[in-house]
């Protein structure tokens, strides 16, 4: 069945309202309060008629408040013809009519035909769920599944079901175990208390009781003789019988001899030997599946080695050397950048002469060529006071541009390191102009021209003019100092070259070619490496762990399985599996041959062959039936006996009874036993219908049940990414294995994986039962708790079932609208 179009006259919220369900699956969303649950409502009441508005069902009957329309229709399709279903206000669920494609109009048998065994609550039970459903799935079990099963797996299931309540009622209208008033309760009542009355009159009577012990040992006599004639005459019969087929037993016996069949196993047997093969196997191959998980374990292994502790404490040394020869580096490379300023001020120094300079002077050196030179003291004086000042100043800006840029240098500021070069390069050429100035200046006399060139020989400085001798000094003593920090630079230079070679030394060498920084990087991928080495070396140690308890757990499976599959193998007489197939050939080869047999001696059945295989020959069979007839008449003769001594003791009974009392009450009691024996009948004649009734039921439905359960173990894989694998309904409750065959209960599972359980279960089985009953599968926001992965899934499962079902999904989730699918929106309809 597929619902085609709706159109409501009046329900609920909705009137004069007409829907078109063209997607397959339908997605129906709406915020609450839009009219979903009464939309949903309206389509169940259509097909199974109103609520009768009594009791819990008062608030169900959607009775419109704005109009005095109620009702509406449903236009179905039903095995490709098309049905128009309209219910209207009436009593016992509404007036009904069906209307088909060719005009022809029916009333509610006729909608009975259409919907055949199904009806309201058996639709809610399989077809329809919501999230209230989903939330007591812990309460599912296999009882309410065979349950349902049984109810659309035969055909008429609910005329049976209706016949055996029926049954049921008759049969507790006669007895019930805790009953008082019912005809059977009453009469085993009166039975007893008749029994007691007779126990009461019996024990007048010192001969009475003789006599009753006398007639109870005839009476046992004879119902022993009874018996053994019982007995007996069947045998007589059949003795008879065979001295009649005896001719044809011996025509059969001499043409054909049959081979005995009784050292073969039943097919039972058989069938359990097939299934342990096919467990044994199984268990096997985990085995061997574990083993290899093992053997790839322990192959990976060894490759974890390379990272032991010791290797990664000296990757670590080795990092922290790295992070201080960076710095190092840093420091050098801001030295060697202050060192070319250096070069360049001595450069120009050296430049400023055009000749190598000497030493400087020290300050006795310095007065003794002011001497030689014969300068006055007064005029030295003036002089030493007017360079001393403008060099003071020169200093003073030298050494805070030298100190702006070590500074910016240290601090990495740009700005700071430009500041102090520009100060340090200005203070320096004022000094520079200043002195071409006062070297314009008269020379001083000279008193002893050769003392003063012997000093400048002595000192280095006879390429200079001797006037310029006292002038240049601050020059040489710039040169010195430039000429020792480029000699101190050079030294770290060398002392940091010796370290990163040494530190080189150490690296293996795939990396001694690579700079600090990758080296650093390098050894960190080294460090994470060995780390994630050492998570996966626990890891797999976890893992073999877990591996060795399951492989103990399966080796002792496989030896049960294997000494229960021996045990048949020996009743067999085979030894292992190839033998066990050469027996069954054997056995089949018999089988074949037992019914070739019989087709010779058709007119022989097998009980008969058997029975007269116990005589060897005629003779003894007429000897054995001979003596049977005798018997026969011995019992008869005890029986006959018998009744004249049980006689002749109720006679002297019934003259002991002076006022008939016990006789008046033997026969109430046994006319109320013939009573009670009549109910009895009638009361298990009853439960022997209800169930032959049931077991009928369940032949009808018992094929389904693996197909079910195979269709919703593919459902559940699909909606749990095949994390799990089966699905087994047992005594204990239901049970899912999961793809490491781990078992789990339904209480175990998270709430979204048992929710998708219950949905596959139910998908399950309306896609194998879509044969007998098609009918539209209604689901009320079923899907809550689902992330938008598992949500993404269901719609792709709920595609799969709309491949044969009709599918209409019902949701307040407005994330819905952010998924590629067809939607009805309630919401869009703008209706109060």
């Amino acid at each position: 069945m597929k619902i085609k179009k709706v159109h409501i006259d009046g329900f609920g919220k909705w009137h004069d309202q007409d829907f078109d369900f063209t997607a397959n699956p339908q997605i129906i969303y709406g915020p609450n309060e839009a009219g979903k649950t009464t939309l949903m409502a309206f389509l169940v009441s259509i097909l199974f008629g109103f609520a009768d508005g009594r009791g819990k069902n008062r608030f169900a009957q959607y009775i419109p408040k704005t109009t005095s329309s109620y009702g509406g229709s449903l236009l179905v399709e039903i095995n490709g013809h098309d049905y128009l279903i309209k219910r209207q206000r009436g009593r016992n669920g509404g007036k009904v009519s069906v209307t088909d494609s060719q005009g022809r109009q029916g009333g509610e048998q006729e909608l009975k035909h259409l919907l055949g065994p199904m009806d309201r609550s058996l639709y809610q039970a399989l077809f329809s769920f919501g999230q209230r459903d989903l939330t007591a799935v812990d309460e599912l079990n296999r009882e309410e599944w065979q349950q349902h099963l049984q109810q659309l797996g035969a055909v008429g299931s609910a005329q049976w079901d209706q016949l055996i309540s029926q049954y049921q009622k008759h049969a507790d209208q006669l007895y019930k175990p805790r009953g008082r008033k019912w005809p059977l309760n009453q009469d085993l009542h009166q039975y007893a208390d008749l029994t007691d009355k007779i126990d009461q009159a019996r024990g007048k009577f010192h001969r009475y009781q003789d006599l009753q012990a006398n007639l109870r040992t005839n009476e046992e006599k004879l119902r022993q003789a009874q018996a053994d004639l019982t007995n007996h005459q069947p045998l007589l019969q059949k003795l008879e019988h065979l001295h009649q087929l005896w001719p044809v037993y011996h025509e059969w016996q001499s043409s054909h001899q049959t081979q005995s069949l009784a050292d073969y196993l039943t097919d039972q047997q058989v069938t359990t030997a097939q299934e342990l093969q096919v467990r044994e196997k199984e268990l096997h191959r985990q085995q061997q599946a574990y083993q290899e998980r093992l053997t790839t374990i322990d192959h990976q292994a060894p490759q974890a080695t390379k990272h032991s502790p010791q290797s990664i404490q000296e990757i670590q040394r080795l990092k922290e050397q790295a992070v201080e020869l960076q710095a190092e580096e840093a420091l050098q490379h801001r030295q060697q950048t202050q060192a070319n300023q250096w070069q360049q001020e001595l450069t120009r120094i050296k430049t400023r002469y055009y000749h190598p300079l000497p030493a400087p002077l020290t300050p006795q050196e310095k007065a003794e060529l002011a001497r030689l030179l014969n300068v006055q003291p007064l005029s030295r004086a003036n002089t030493s006071q007017a360079n001393s000042d403008p060099s003071r100043a020169a200093m003073i800006g030298i050494i805070g541009g030298f100190v702006l840029f070590i500074v910016g240098l240290l601090a990495n500021a740009t700005f700071i390191t430009v500041i102090g070069a520009i100060a340090a390069f200005a203070t320096v050429m004022y000094l520079y102009y200043q002195r071409q100035g006062s070297h314009s200046a008269p020379a001083p006399a000279t008193t002893d021209s050769q003392a003063i060139m012997a000093f400048g020989r002595k000192h280095g400085l006879q390429d200079f003019p001797p006037d310029q001798w006292l002038l240049m000094q601050g020059d040489l003593q710039r040169n010195a100092e430039l000429a020792a920090q480029l000699q101190s630079v050079k030294q770290d230079r060398q002392r940091y070259d010796h370290q990163l070679a040494i530190f080189n030394q150490q690296l293996p060498p795939i990396l001694q070619d690579l700079t600090l920084t990758a080296v650093r990087t390098k050894l960190n991928d080294l460090l994470e490496q060995g780390q994630q080495a050492r998570q996966d070396i626990q890891a797999n140690t976890r893992e073999k762990a877990t591996i060795a308890n399951n492989l103990a757990q399966l080796n002792q499976d496989y030896s049960k399985i294997h000494q229960q599959k021996m045990a048949i193998y020996q009743q067999a007489r085979v030894h292992d599996d190839n033998q066990f197939t050469q027996y069954l050939a054997n056995r089949s080869a018999a089988q074949s041959q037992a019914l070739a047999s019989d087709a010779y001696g058709q007119q022989l059945t097998a009980e008969d062959r058997q029975a007269l295989a116990a005589y060897a020959n005629k003779d003894e069979l007429i000897t054995a039936l001979s003596k049977a007839r005798h018997q026969l008449d011995q019992l008869t003769l005890t029986i006959s006996h018998a009744h004249e001594e049980i006689q002749k003791d109720k006679v002297e009974i019934d003259s002991l009874v002076e006022d008939g009392t016990l006789s008046n009450l033997e026969q109430e009691r046994a006319n109320l036993a013939a009573k009670i024996w009549h109910e009895v009948q009638e009361w298990l004649r009853y439960q022997l219908a209800i169930q032959w009734i049931n077991k009928a039921l369940v032949g009808a439905s018992v094929d389904r049940y693996p197909a079910i359960i195979r269709q919703a173990e593919q459902y559940f894989a699909l909606l749990t990414a095949h994390r799990y694998s089966q699905i087994r309904l047992t005594a204990d409750g239901v049970k899912v294995v999961r793809r490491d065959q781990e078992i789990f209960l339904v209480e175990e599972l998270s709430q979204g994986t048992a929710e998708q359980l219950y949905i596959a279960l139910r998908l399950g089985f309306v896609t194998v039962m879509s044969d007998q009953a098609n009918f539209p599968v209604i689901i009320d926001d079923g899907f809550v708790n689902f992330d938008n992965v598992r949500r993404q899934r269901m719609l792709a499962l709920l595609e799969k079932i709309a491949e044969k079902n009709q599918v209409i999904y019902f949701t307040a989730d407005d994330r819905i609208k952010d998924l590629d699918v067809k939607i009805l929106d309630l919401q869009a309809l703008k209706r109060e």
